[in-house]
């Protein structure tokens, strides 16, 4: 007889109106996925939407067919698990285990608030939409008057649309009920454009920044499509790019922009990654948040398969090999938290024991067969699993544990000559008498433990000890310019900073082949410093960060005192003098957009390399923020030496476009009304939009024309370009439409745009020593060094808790 016997979460939600009286229902779809219950306690009815009448029904079905050989299969309802445990052949466990997984599903909801405004425009035809959604998702649809009414985390208000059922299906239904409502109620325009799943997280971007920055371009909302669809087997999927705004001209506007991202997409790369079956279904069931944090932060696509599937591995695309190298990496992370136990040499037919070992421990896997059992699972329930068998005085002939580690953690676990593996065994008297690693894949490898006396206590010393050995890290990045300053003469400030914390910390130059040109609208630096140390001493980890960031603090402010510590033998410090010297360079936001939407971020990386400085360009068109009344310029930083900052200054200037300059009769109210007010939209979609698209003319309208202050008699309204070809039919349809609107104008002609704002300053900075004040120092212009990041950004208002939810990128201006 084998046995196998697993886990999986309980979900389910009642209909609030048996909980909550004073609740009012305006709309509630009612498809036939809700089940009729009765309280046994106050025989009163209710009604709920649950995981666990599915696999009731299946379950039943299969053991209805085995009836005269002996196979079973049993499901006990334990503390919010539903424990299943199979029985039988090792074919029937085999099999219906896989059905089971297949009809597994999670039961959760949605929830949309909805203004009083958008409430009271509700109307049939949107309702009736909302029909066609429930009855094609299989969801219920409800609208009430507390969008607090499924979960204590929200806060409680008026109206909202809740999305109920299982979650592949509620996925797709949030994100085309918010469609819904922006074209419907809000009176949005509406279109789409077709392409792969599998390219949406590439062409957007790390962090989806490519899709953000077009929405905040453009004023529209992109929506994009359940980057994880079908894994609970629903079969629904999507493969459209919505987008919705106020007009069409913006509409076309983010196609057009869409459009050339997607043509202009690079090579792509393939590689899969091999996991042990058992595993990737765990990962498929706990850590779907995880998998779209690792997409969303390499900007690569992975694809899991259903759960229940056959297959076992991971398939993952995208255009860097190191990209795909990080994503396996993290995914390796994801793997060596989860432990393998294999107890040999005793057979355990109780059902029932085996049972309540498992209980409370949702990761957990036992397998049973007459060699003994096999057990798979999170770490932490493994190591509370081997203290319930301590205090049930379990013993086997044999104890091994299997640990999961990738490959280029193998030199730090063991040591200089296996030495830290030596000194666990002597801590240990040597009963945990074998390690042993042993190869799985081409990224992983195993270690496994073995011990020699038949209790667990050993073990679990064993295993904390080496857990403490795991290797713990943070990338982030420090400018490079920077970097000779803060390693200090011969590497003295970073070995001391390395001694005083016990971490080891790498620093690391780029190379132009190493640029990444996937973020194209949004200027990002790669990681280029690494902290690391074994996993007992992480807490000092971020100590180090910190006083690395204030040592760049004090590089960026030129403010750096020298160390008068009459125990620094090192004389020559104090006389290698450090200057950083800073440019400010005006940058208008009309260079920004033509910088960006013609793909020359990545000059500006090389810029920074070729000449060794630092430029402190915008990451995000909402940088440029309304400065002295105005918001179409901004000032950006050029440090690093003198002779460099000037080259640097040079080659930047030179990435610039050309200008063309219109000078109207001041008049503030009218200007108001026509560029800022009720009017403004007609500007918009009659001479910005279609000269940025069919032109490629970027229009700055300034009440005040640049570098001017105080009362001038015109306004200035700049044309900026890169190609003169279509200067003169922007030119003719900017005059007339000027006229039109009743300006005169007084002066038009090429605009020599000077960016410098200040001269070279120099500053002295002697040389940097480890900081020991621990003050703050808060400055928007000054690059503090951030750890890499493992949150998706809250741009696109993404749910990670507790099931997996759509992605969409929302911008409204």
């Amino acid at each position: 007889m084998n046995t196998t016997i697993l886990n999986f979460e309980y979900s389910f939600i009642i209909d609030p109106k048996f909980t909550k009286p004073n609740l009012i229902t305006y709309f509630e779809s009612s498809p036939q996925i809700w089940n009729e219950y009765v309280n046994e306690q106050t025989r009163s009815s209710y009604r709920m939407i649950d995981n666990l009448y599915n696999l009731k029904q299946i379950i039943q079905q299969i053991n209805t067919q085995q009836t005269k050989n002996g196979n079973y299969i049993n499901l006990i309802e334990n503390n919010q698990l539903i424990t299943v445990s199979f029985n039988g052949s090792i074919d029937f466990v085999t099999k219906s285990r896989t059905k089971i997984m297949q009809k597994y599903n999670q039961v959760s909801f949605k929830t949309i608030p909805l203004t009083p405004g958008e409430f009271m425009k509700i109307n049939e035809k949107f309702t009736a939409e909302l029909y066609k959604l429930a009855n094609q998702y299989k969801v219920e649809i409800i609208i009430n008057n507390d969008k607090s009414c499924f979960s204590k985390t929200i806060a409680a208000g008026n109206y909202a649309i809740h999305i109920l059922g299982n979650q592949d299906n509620i996925t797709i239904t949030e994100t085309s009920t918010r469609i819904l409502i922006d074209n419907l109620i809000n009176n949005n325009y509406l279109d789409s454009i077709d392409i792969e799943l599998s390219l949406i997280p590439i062409i957007g971007g790390k962090q989806l920044v490519n899709f953000t920055q077009i929405a905040k371009q453009t004023n529209s909302n992109i929506y994009i499509p359940d980057l994880l669809p079908n894994l609970f087997n629903s079969k629904i999927s999507s493969r459209k790019l919505w987008i919705t705004s106020k007009s069409i001209p913006e509409i076309l506007l983010t196609k057009q922009i869409l459009s050339k991202i997607i043509n202009d997409k690079k090579q792509l790369m393939v590689k899969e990654l091999d996991i042990t079956k058992v595993k990737l279904d765990l990962i498929t069931l706990y850590n779907q948040n995880d998998i779209l944090n690792i997409m969303f932060n390499q900007g690569v696509f992975i694809q899991l398969p259903n759960l229940g599937s056959k297959e076992a591995r991971i398939l993952i695309q995208g255009t860097s090999l190191d990209a795909l190298n990080e994503v396996i990496s993290e995914i390796n992370l994801i793997c060596s938290n989860y432990y393998t136990i294999q107890l040999n040499g005793s057979n355990i037919n109780n059902e029932y024991l085996l049972i309540q070992l498992l209980s409370s421990k949702k990761s957990c896997v036992i397998n049973s067969t007459k060699y003994g059992l096999d057990i798979n699972g999170e770490s932490s329930e493994i190591k509370q699993l081997l203290l319930k068998m301590t205090s049930l005085n379990m013993s086997f002939e044999q104890i091994k544990l299997r640990i999961e580690l990738n490959n280029s953690q193998r030199d730090f676990i063991s040591g200089k000559k296996n030495g830290k593996l030596i000194k666990i065994l002597n801590q240990l008297n040597n009963q945990l008498s074998i390690i042993k690693f042993k190869p799985f894949n081409e990224y992983n490898f195993f270690i496994d433990f073995e011990i020699n006396d038949t209790t667990f206590q050993s073990l679990l010393q064993g295993l904390e000890l080496l857990e403490l050995e795991l290797p713990a890290e943070l990338k982030f990045n420090i400018p490079e310019v920077f970097h000779k300053s803060i390693i200090g003469n011969g590497g003295s400030i970073i070995q001391s900073i390395m001694k005083k914390y016990n971490v080891f910390i790498k620093f690391s130059n780029s190379n132009l082949n190493s640029i990444s040109n996937e973020e194209i609208y949004s200027f990002r630096r790669l990681n280029n410093v690494l902290i690391k140390c074994p996993r007992k001493n992480e807490k000092n980890i971020e100590l180090a960060k910190y006083e690395i960031d204030q040592l760049v603090l004090k590089c960026c402010m030129n403010n750096i005192m020298p160390n008068n510590n009459n125990n620094n033998n090192n004389n020559n410090n104090n006389t290698n003098i450090t200057i950083y010297n800073t440019l400010k360079f005006q940058l208008l936001k009309s260079h920004y957009l033509l910088l960006i939407n013609n793909n020359k971020i990545q000059a500006i990386n090389e810029m920074e390399i070729e000449t060794n400085s630092f430029i402190s360009f915008p990451t995000s068109i909402e940088d440029f923020k309304f400065e002295n009344g105005n918001g179409n310029s901004l000032t950006i930083d050029i440090k690093g030496a003198d002779s460099k900052i000037k080259s640097c200054f040079t080659k930047l200037k030179s990435v610039l476009p050309s200008n063309y300059e219109f000078k109207i009769t001041a008049n503030p109210g009218k200007f108001e009304d026509n560029f800022n007010g009720t009017l403004k939209q007609d500007f918009y979609d009659n001479i910005s939009i279609p000269f940025k698209i069919l032109l490629g003319i970027e229009i700055l309208v300034n009440e005040v024309p640049l570098n001017e202050s105080g009362t001038t008699n015109y306004h200035q309204i700049l044309l900026s370009y890169y190609e003169q070809d279509n200067l003169n039919a922007a030119i003719e349809s900017l005059t007339i439409y000027l006229r039109q609107k009743g300006f005169l104008i007084l002066e038009k002609g090429h605009y020599d745009f000077d960016p410098l704002i200040e001269e070279t300053q120099h500053a002295l900075s002697i040389p940097l020593q480890p900081i020991t004040n621990t003050n703050n120092i808060n400055n928007n212009n000054i690059p503090i060094a951030q750890p890499k990041a493992r949150k998706i950004v809250t741009n696109f208002n993404i749910d990670v808790s507790p099931h997996k939810t759509n992605q969409y990128v929302h911008y409204i201006s």
